[in-house]
């Protein structure tokens, strides 16, 4: 039976845990041997295990990048004791701990995820950005296979090269369309879901990515419009949260505003939603768009949040907006909100659904499995 050990920093609730659930449970079907590595303990998508193998380094309660560093000798290891065959890094963040603790005795072969532009800032220095693109030359000419989660970043001049060779593909992220469907039918106890005042949905971590501020602007504006409300659902910075409370206080939109943090299943939101905005200001594949299309919830998008404006087919299924231009966001959540302007998602879920993705990362495995020639 063959062995696939599944690297990321923890799993909290983001597409890169998801998928990296998803891949083990998909080959643990496939007859293989999953087994989930991580630094830390615990996480939102912890329950989610559902009896995978799931080994721990031990977090030390450190920043997330230093704490990948500092992993590195008990990832080897850990690898060195499973043996296994194949070695999945599932995101940007964990490349440079798995680069450092794979080679020589350990004779896996490595397969690399990109889940996020590699160009961002972040807000940070141009420095990080000079950092990275180095982590990843030399991931690309370490790997043993290249995964790419968008066209978009097979256009990256570092990895195209890979794309030619063959050497990397395009695996685009997936969603279980029926599962999100039914899942969204269950009910939830929030008082706003079962009244008449069209909810605007925010659904993501609370971090500079996401954009959240120019959201509320964008809500704000809408807002003098007609009537809306704005629930927010996702865990983050604190301090992220309070510059958000304080906006939200400062544009007189507090009362119509809910944070409602990490919920066990944020699916019932989507389905009560008239309208989910997603204005990331970098993405890689983003998850809570495929979400929002299984769900049937028209979309208004940023155009940057990875590859969303070719989900959306360049808007034939949702509206795409300018993350930086709040106004931009207004006119289309009022689009979205008119059944004269409004572009509904229709059955563009299927295009993506997950079991064609799982099936592409099966075959990736194996091929790595067969002898050459």
């Amino acid at each position: 039976m063959p062995t696939i050990a599944i690297f990321l920093h923890q799993l909290d609730a983001t597409g890169v845990a998801r998928n990296a659930l998803a891949i083990a449970r998909h080959m643990e079907a496939a007859g293989w041997r999953a087994v989930i590595v991580t630094v830390r303990p615990g996480g939102e998508m912890a329950g989610a295990l559902d009896g995978l193998t799931h080994h721990v380094l031990g977090g030390m309660g450190l920043p997330r990048k230093m704490e990948l560093r500092l992993s590195i000798p008990r990832l080897r290891r850990t690898l060195l004791g499973l043996a296994p065959d194949v070695v999945l890094s599932t995101g940007n963040h964990a490349h440079f701990a798995v680069l450092g603790a794979t080679g020589g005795a350990l004779r896996a072969r490595t397969v690399y995820r990109f889940s996020n532009d590699l160009a961002h800032t972040g807000g940070g220095l141009r420095a990080l950005v000079s950092r990275r693109r180095a982590v990843a030359r030399v991931v690309a000419r370490r790997a043993a296979r290249l995964v790419l989660v968008s066209d978009n970043l097979a256009r990256d001049p570092i990895l195209a090269p890979h794309v030619a060779s063959g050497k990397a593909r395009v695996i685009a992220n997936g969603v279980d369309v029926s599962a999100v469907r039914a899942r969204s039918m269950e009910p939830s106890d929030h008082p706003w879901l079962a009244e008449d005042v069209p909810i605007v949905l925010g659904v993501g971590r609370l971090v500079r990515q996401k954009n959240f501020g120019v959201l509320l602007d964008a809500f704000a504006q809408a807002r003098r419009e007609r009537p809306l409300r704005l629930i927010m659902v996702g865990a983050g910075k604190a301090a992220m949260r309070a510059a958000l409370d304080a906006q939200a206080v400062s544009l007189d939109i507090a009362d119509h505003i809910r944070f409602v943090g990490q919920v066990a299943n944020s699916y019932p939101f989507f389905h009560a939603a008239s309208v989910m905005a997603i204005p990331s200001l970098w993405e890689g594949s983003p998850n809570v768009l495929l979400e929002a299309l299984a769900s049937g919830t028209p979309v208004v998008a940023s155009r940057t949040a990875g590859n969303a404006a070719a989900i959306l087919g360049e808007g034939r299924y949702g509206v795409l907006a300018d993350p930086r231009d709040a106004r931009a966001f207004a006119r289309g959540i009022l689009a979205q909100l008119d059944p004269a302007t409004r572009i509904e998602p229709g059955t563009r879920a299927e295009a993506f659904d997950r079991s064609r993705a799982m099936e592409t990362y099966r075959s990736l495995f194996e091929e790595l499995l067969t002898p050459a020639g």
